[in-house]
């Protein structure tokens, strides 16, 4: 079988590795903002101690959490209004600014006081993930993580993730749901954030991210219309997912759990997250695929994001 992955999978094995920036000494505690994908690329970096926000919540509200001295705006064109906005304001606020992007003239690079480059991975994708991927890496070399074969190994995990186990598109209900819940624990939050957007995007169906234990108190309450509970499983909390999986089900949800394969658990956790979120991509666009479901309603959907980018214009 042709798996969506591959052009994906080809292009990481042939980006440059990427170098940790001199900057990182300096940082202290970071507040990272992005919108979309790049959100979900922020939220890698709360295993470390900062913490990922939307940066509509600093754009439009423009007040700073306390407790913050860099504000890291994260966007791979570089053009997203309310990341721009965010950073912009920080500045004002005397914070230090750094802007994560794949584009060094953009205005979000304008606007930061320092500019770190995501890779240009090249690859034709109708769901994208390539873009958060790069985000992911650039983002992670801010903590001080060393990214040499890094993109390869998260190439390597994703070949895993869509070789070694029944595609998990094959294990939904033959109909689709009238919602979708994506569950994780702290160690694939980033990756179920990820998914949730995917599926929406390929599908249009109400999809949501939501942390395991919050369903576990609420999505007892969820029905009686049918519904798709999703376990992103890590090597964390193994018997929890599988209680609540059986609880679930038990009240009429269609659970499917999905784990990060062995040999990929046994690696660099930070990587096999990138994968697993990346593969989420590719089960949407093959979700769609199998209910009968264009991408973005069948073109109903405008994409020009008017409303989202900063006009191109003397960027």
């Amino acid at each position: 079988m042709t798996y969506t992955a591959y052009p994906l999978i080809t292009a990481l094995r042939t980006i440059s590795d990427l170098t940790v920036t001199s900057d990182r000494d300096d940082l202290g505690r970071c507040l990272f903002v992005g919108s979309g994908d790049s959100l979900a690329a922020c939220l890698l970096l709360e295993r470390f101690g900062h913490r990922a926000q939307s940066a509509g919540d600093l754009a439009w509200i423009a007040q700073l959490p306390p407790g913050y001295t860099t504000v890291v705006g994260v966007s791979h064109s570089g053009r997203t209004a309310a990341t721009i906005r965010a950073v912009e304001a920080a500045r004002t606020a005397g914070r230090r600014t750094i802007a994560v992007t794949a584009h060094g003239s953009s205005p979000l690079a304008r606007a930061a006081h320092s500019t770190v480059l995501a890779p240009a991975i090249q690859v034709d994708e109708k769901i994208p993930a390539a873009g958060y991927v790069a985000l992911a890496l650039a983002a992670l070399t801010l903590e001080g993580i060393d990214t040499n074969g890094a993109a390869a190994a998260v190439a390597d995990d994703l070949a895993l993730l869509a070789d070694s186990q029944t595609p998990v598109d094959e294990r939904w209900p033959i109909r689709p749901p009238d919602a979708i819940s994506v569950l994780t624990l702290p160690d694939l939050r980033s990756a179920g954030d990820f998914w949730s957007l995917k599926l929406i995007e390929a599908t249009g169906l109400c999809a949501r991210s939501v942390p395991l234990e919050e369903a576990g108190h609420v999505d007892y309450f969820i029905g009686p219309q049918s519904h798709l509970s999703i376990h992103l499983i890590g090597s964390q909390g193994i018997a929890r997912h599988q209680r609540l999986a059986e609880a679930l089900a038990d009240n009429g949800h269609h659970v499917v759990p999905v784990r990060v394969p062995s040999p990929a658990a046994g690696g660099d956790p930070i990587w096999s997250e990138i994968a697993m979120a990346a593969y989420g991509a590719h089960v949407a666009q093959k979700t769609a695929l199998r209910w009968n479901r264009p991408p973005f309603r069948g073109g109903q959907v405008p994409m020009d994001a008017r409303h989202i980018q900063t006009p191109t214009d003397g960027s």
